[in-house]
């Protein structure tokens, strides 16, 4: 009995020489709460003291209310692969807040949206935009993503880019020929901000230079206006017009002048950046870059985050002339 006792002192004390940080259980990413849906009419809930951000889905006719934490975990959910480096991840959730605050800022009297602060977001809304939606994309790494991203956010949630003290349209994409574009030569609309910029990390990225092959049949039926017959080796002339940073301006087209743009969407490009040749077997474009290269890179932003640059640091540099606050 005595022996029994004593071992119980001992295992007392060393219980009480643990530190306390052994003895903490740590507490857990809060989950996302799912969007509260208002279906074929305007959004009626009460103003409360959370913030946030009502989405109209148009094609079904439904507003999802989010509170903006969770909106931006589904956000850099969306549009950046959890695996990037933390600065990065940072980046995006910070240009996405950016982005969706002057966004609601800009359309807050249009009435087409129903009561809805915007409509434009990843594809893949709304089917990531909740837990569950999170567990079919993450599956087995869904506490472990969560949580690298909902810190990212956290650490970050608040701050926007700023130019003269006012959100900016913070534009992103994925990655483009090794310098960004002007928001004019892809929109027609002059941004101060948002400048060519050297985005050397691209070169590296898997979307630096893809190649599609088009046949001269697909190819007629995406410009159906066109009257696209006989060799098909005639029916691009002259040489295409690019910008400083390889985004086609003006290529011709049976006779009809489009920009690169224009090409991009008929053709499901990945990007504007392209040269095309025609051989055996149809048109051959040469891609380079994926989006339409305004703004943030998010491959630039995983580059310069693994050269050790911190996400206001990427943010300013994509950013001409930004601050974060």
């Amino acid at each position: 009995m005595k022996a029994y006792l004593g071992i119980c002192a001992i295992c007392y004390c060393l219980f009480l020489l643990l530190p306390l940080s052994t003895l903490r259980v740590p507490e857990p990413t809060p989950t996302p709460t799912p969007p509260v849906v208002t279906p074929d009419e305007p959004s009626t809930l009460p103003e409360t003291d959370t913030a946030v951000f009502k989405v109209l889905d148009a094609n079904a006719g439904v507003i999802y209310t989010f509170a903006e934490r969770d909106f931006l975990i589904y956000t850099v959910a969306a549009e950046m692969p959890a695996s990037y480096p933390e600065e990065a991840l940072k980046a995006q959730a910070v240009a996405s807040y950016t982005y969706y605050t002057y966004e609601k800022s800009r359309q807050a009297d249009n009435a087409a949206l129903q009561g809805a602060d915007f409509s434009a977001v990843p594809a893949s809304f709304p089917t990531t935009y909740s837990p569950e939606g999170l567990k079919t994309l993450w599956g087995d790494s869904y506490d472990k993503h969560l949580q690298t991203i909902a810190a990212a956010v956290d650490a970050v949630y608040g701050k926007r880019i700023l130019f003269n003290g006012e959100p900016i349209f913070a534009a992103y994409h994925s990655a483009n020929a090794g310098r960004t574009e002007a928001a004019s030569v892809i929109w027609g609309n002059e941004f101060a901000y948002l400048q060519p910029v050297v985005s050397s990390g691209d070169t590296v990225s898997p979307h630096y230079n893809t190649t599609t092959v088009i046949t001269d049949a697909d190819f007629a039926a995406a410009f159906p206006a066109l009257s696209l017959s006989g060799d098909a080796n005639g029916w691009i002339t002259g040489t295409p017009t690019v910008s400083e940073s390889g985004t086609v301006t003006a290529i011709t087209i049976g006779g009809q002048t489009f920009s690169g743009k224009d090409v991009r969407e008929a053709l499901g490009l990945k990007s504007a950046c392209f040269s095309v040749t025609h051989g055996a077997d149809g048109f051959t474009f040469t891609v380079s870059g994926y989006g339409h290269g305004v703004g943030m890179s998010q491959h630039g932003a995983k580059t310069m985050a693994e050269q050790g640059f911190t996400y206001v640091e990427i943010l300013k540099h994509y950013y001409t002339g930004t601050t974060v606050s």
